[in-house]
C-alpha cells in the first residue's frame, strides 16, 4: 500500500469539524490509528468498546467528581480507545488536572471543544472517511494479489515477490528459509544484511519467533519485525517478514504479509516438486539397494556421494506407511506420500540428514544419511519421526495412522539391505513398546526367526493352552492378568492398581492360573518361557 490506510488523530484535528478543538494532553499519542467513532458518557458502558475508537463526551456521566472522571479514563485506556473528545459546558466546565496527568502518563489524547458542536456531524464526517479509506484500501489489495499470483507464473518468483511486497510497503522485507540464506528487499551492504540476518537468527533461536503463528516483536530502535510463517501441510519452511521503521502494524499491512506468504508457500511447493521429479537417477540407485545388487562397499559410497574421510557419516534406514481406520492404502491407486516427499525431506534435513527417498506401493522407504557427525542421532531421528507424525495427521486425516520402523545405525553401506530388513521387521510387529527402533525390540528379535510357524504355535500351546482355552470359554481375563503381574515383577498391589480390581479378585484369578499352567510359573526359568510365549501370542495374534 503506498500509504497509511488508517485515519490518525493527528488528521482527524485538522478536519473542519474539530476548528475549534484543542488537544490539551497526550500529544504523543496524536499517531494512534482510529478505527471508528463513538459516543460514550459512561463508564459502566466501556464494555461495548472494541478497541481503537475516539470517544465523544460531554461529561454528562462522570461531571465533576473526581473518582468517577477517573474511572471514567482508565476505563478508556484499559477498553484500548485511542483517544478522547470533550465538548466544555455545564457538565464539565474544564479538564481537572488529575485528568490531564493521568492522560499524558498514558500518551492518550485528551482534545477540547470550546465551543459546543454537533457529535453527529462529527461522527457522520469521521465514519465515511474512514469507511472510505477502507475500501480504496480494500481496492488496492485487490491489485496486489492480482499482481501476486501473476509473479508466482514466473521464473525467480520468490525475489520478485518481495520485490513487489517492498514496492508495496515502501520497508526492507526479507525471506528467510529454514536451511538457507535469507533474502532481503531492497539489498543491503554486506555488513549490513549480515549485521541483521545474525539478530534476526538470534530472534529465532530465543524463541522471539512464534513457530507456527504471525507475529511482532521489537528489533531495533524504532523498528519492529513483522513476520509470517511460511507454512506447507503445517510444515515451517521459513519466514516472510518487515522490517517496520517508526511505523505501527495496521490491518492491512497484515494482510498484504498474508497474502504474500500464501503466494510463496505455492512457489515452494511447485519447486519441491520439481525437485522430486529431478530424482529419478536418485532412485534407480535407490531400487538397486533395495535389491541388494550392490556388494563393494566403495563402490556404494561413491554413487551416494558420500566423501573418504576418517569418521564415515552414519544412516538408518526406515520404513513408513499408513492405515486409515481397516483400510490399507494399498487398495488405493495413488500413495498417501506422494505429496509429501518435498516436506519429508525438508523436515530430514533440517534435523542433520541428508535423506533418500523412495515410494513402492503404499510404503515410504528413506535412507538418512548424516550431513555431519552429530552428537545424538537417535534423537534427532526420533524427533525428526515426530514431526513428520503431525504432518502426516494434518495432510492425510485425523483417522490417518502413520506407522513406522527405525534400523540400527550403521556406516557400512553394503548392509543397507539388511538394515532395510530390520525396519520391515519392526513395522510388521506394531507392538506397544512405545518405540520404532529396532534397538528396542527385545525378544521379537528372536521370534521373528523363528523358522517353523508350527514350532512357534507349539511353544505357545504348551506354556498358555490352558488360559487360552479358560480365557475364550468363560470370557475371562487370565492371560491379561498374567502379562501385568509378570510386568510388574510379581508385584500383587502394583498389579491389582494397573488392572483397576480388587485385591481379592486378583488372588482368585491367580489361584485359577495356578490350578491351570501349574504352582512354579513365577520360578525363574517358567516365568522366561512364560514371557517368551505371551510376546509370541500377541505377536501371532496381530499377524493375523
Amino acid at each position: 500500500m503506498t500509504g497509511n490506510w488508517s485515519l490518525t488523530i493527528a488528521e482527524v484535528i485538522q478536519r473542519p469539524v474539530f476548528a475549534h478543538a484543542e488537544v490539551v494532553a497526550g500529544k504523543r499519542g496524536l499517531t494512534h490509528p482510529i478505527r471508528w467513532v463513538h459516543i460514550l458518557e459512561a463508564a459502566a458502558n466501556a464494555h461495548f468498546l472494541n478497541g481503537g475508537e475516539l470517544i465523544l463526551s460531554t461529561g454528562v456521566g462522570f461531571g465533576e467528581d473526581t473518582d468517577k472522571r477517573l474511572d471514567y479514563l482508565h476505563e478508556l485506556i484499559n477498553r484500548k480507545a485511542v483517544g478522547l473528545c470533550i465538548e466544555l459546558g455545564s457538565y464539565v466546565p474544564h479538564i481537572p488536572s488529575d485528568m490531564l496527568e493521568l492522560a499524558e502518563q498514558n500518551q492518550f489524547p485528551l482534545i477540547v471543544f470550546h465551543q459546543p458542536v454537533r457529535f453527529v456531524d462529527i461522527t457522520l464526517d469521521l465514519h465515511e472517511l474512514i469507511v472510505s479509506r477502507q475500501t480504496e484500501a480494500l481496492r488496492k489489495l485487490e491489485a496486489y494479489s492480482r499482481g501476486l499470483q501473476q509473479l508466482t507464473l514466473q521464473a525467480q518468483g520468490i525475489p520478485k515477490l518481495l520485490n513487489h511486497l517492498q514496492a508495496h510497503v515502501h520497508e526492507t522485507v526479507f525471506f528467510m528459509p529454514v536451511e538457507e540464506a535469507p533474502i532481503y528487499a531492497p539489498e543491503r551492504s554486506k555488513a549490513l544484511q549480515e549485521q541483521l540476518t545474525g539478530q534476526l537468527a538470534a530472534a529465532l533461536s530465543s524463541g522471539k519467533f512464534s513457530e507456527k503463528e504471525h507475529g511482532l516483536f521489537d528489533f531495533a530502535e524504532n523498528e519492529q519485525v513483522m513476520y509470517q510463517p511460511i507454512q506447507l501441510m503445517g510444515h515451517v519452511l521459513g519466514y516472510l517478514g518487515i522490517v517496520l521503521y517508526k511505523r505501527e502494524p495496521e490491518e492491512f499491512l497484515h494482510l498484504t504479509l498474508d497474502y504474500t506468504a500464501t503466494a510463496m508457500a505455492q512457489i515452494l511447493m511447485r519447486k519441491m516438486f520439481s525437485e522430486e521429479r529431478s530424482l529419478d537417477s536418485q532412485n534407480r540407485l535407490f531400487d538397486d539397494l533395495l535389491a541388494d545388487r550392490y556388494k563393494q562397499e566403495e563402490q556404494i559410497r561413491g554413487l551416494l556421494g558420500i566423501r573418504p574421510t576418517k569418521k564415515i557419516a552414519t544412516y538408518y534406514a526406515a520404513m513408513m506407511e499408513v492405515s486409515w481406520g481397516k483400510m490399507r492404502y494399498d487398495a488405493v491407486a495413488e500413495s498417501p506420500f506422494h505429496d509429501l516427499t518435498g516436506v519429508i525431506r525438508s523436515v530430514l534435513l533440517r534435523k542433520g540428514f541428508r535423506s533418500l527417498l523412495r515410494i513402492k506401493g503404499h510404503r515410504l522407504y528413506l535412507l538418512l544419511i548424516e550431513k555431519q557427525p552429530l552428537e545424538a542421532p537417535r534423537e534427532m531421528v526420533a524427533d525428526a519421526f515426530k514431526e513428520l507424525e503431525g504432518i502426516c495427521s494434518q495432510a492425510l486425516g485425523r483417522d490417518d495412522v502413520l506407522l513406522y520402523g527405525i534400523s540400527r545405525p550403521s556406516d557400512r553401506y553394503a548392509d543397507v539391505y539388511r538394515h532395510f530388513q530390520e525396519a520391515e521387521q519392526v513395522l510388521s510387529i506394531r507392538t506397544d513398546l512405545g518405540s520404532p527402533f529396532f534397538d528396542d525390540l527385545g525378544v521379537y528379535r528372536l521370534l521373528m526367526h523363528v523358522q517353523s510357524s508350527q514350532a512357534l504355535q507349539s511353544f505357545i500351546t504348551d506354556y498358555l493352552g490352558p488360559l487360552i482355552r479358560h480365557d475364550q470359554e468363560y470370557n475371562s481375563q487370565l492371560l491379561q492378568t498374567l502379562r501385568v503381574l509378570l510386568d510388574h515383577n510379581a508385584s500383587k498391589q502394583e498389579t491389582a492398581e494397573a488392572l483397576f480390581i480388587h485385591r481379592q479378585t486378583l488372588y482368585h484369578r491367580l489361584d485359577k492360573i495356578r490350578s491351570l499352567i501349574g504352582d512354579n510359573f513365577l520360578e525363574p526359568h517358567q516365568r522366561i518361557c512364560l514371557e517368551v510365549a505371551l510376546r509370541a501370542y500377541e505377536w501371532v495374534e496381530k499377524k493375523r
